[in-house]
Parts: structure tokens; sequence; C-alpha cells
């Protein structure tokens, strides 16, 4: 590709074309090896997100918090907790500092489905990480956040 611009356009660098396509490619393929992993535990990859991240914290959070937290709109995190307590995941429960709040509990039955279902989603993303020894992860995983605070700065 980069060569085929530089034959049409040889005043345009297109190395970042490149980059951002490779990036958009490995989400991709990423997403869908995830979707995979996370399928027979009943989640899709944004059930999974707002579970583990109740279990990460550990603590019953806001809607708030935790919509801020995985860069979601409101009406996103809403679907997704409906879903959830239907499912007998989680619970909004009172907020005792604000009479009008609520606050996200998991539920036994999320934190056992989460336990088990980060297993094999770990396994899923070592396995997509396989062909690069554990140096080349470290490194990449730098170079993905410095681009990442490059990006938000701008």
């Amino acid at each position: 590709m980069i060569d085929q611009w530089a034959v049409r356009r040889p005043d345009v660098d297109a190395r970042p074309m490149a980059l951002f396509g490779r990036l958009s490619r490995a989400d991709t393929l990423a997403g869908a090896a995830m979707a995979a992993t996370l399928r027979p535990h009943g989640l899709n990859r944004g059930e999974f997100d707002v579970l583990a991240t109740l279990y990460r914290r550990g603590t019953e959070l806001s809607a708030g918090a935790l919509a801020s937290s995985l860069l979601l709109s409101p009406a996103a995190t809403t679907n997704r907790l409906d879903r959830l307590e239907a499912a007998g995941l989680l619970a909004r429960v009172p907020d005792p500092a604000d009479g009008r709040g609520v606050l996200l509990r998991l539920l036994d039955s999320g934190r056992v489905l989460v336990e088990k279902a980060v297993e094999d989603h770990v396994r899923g993303l070592q396995a997509l990480l396989g062909g690069l020894s554990d140096d080349e992860r470290d490194q990449l995983s730098r170079l993905l956040a410095r681009l990442l605070q490059s990006m938000a700065a701008r």
C-alpha cells in the first residue's frame, strides 16, 4: 500500500495510513477473538467490561463513575446496566451519601461469572500476542501508551 501511494502520490507520506490501518485491523481481529471468548459465558465485550470494572474496584460504584471509567455515554451505560441487572449479575442500590443517587453492586453471581470469564479472556489475549516476545509486548505497550497520550493531548 505504501509503495502504491509512493507511485501515485510521491509527495504524500503514507506511513501514518499504514500504521493506523494496522491498528484498526488489529482492533477488528482482537474484538472478534474477544467476542468468541466471552460468548460461551453469555457476555459481550461491553458487559464484561462493566462486570470486570466492578470486580476490580472491589466496591460499589456510581453509574456516572462507571461510565467515565469506561468512556461511555450515559445511555450506553444504562443499556448495559439494564441487561446485567435483568440477568441477576449486578444490582442498583441506594447511595447512602446521596438520597437521589444509586450505586452499582456486583452480585455473587456476577463475581463468579467474571472470575470464570477473565481466565478465558486473558488466555485468549495471550494467544493473540503469541507471535511477540515478552520484551516486544512490553515495548508495544509502552509505544501505544505514548501514542494515546499524544492523541489525547490534541
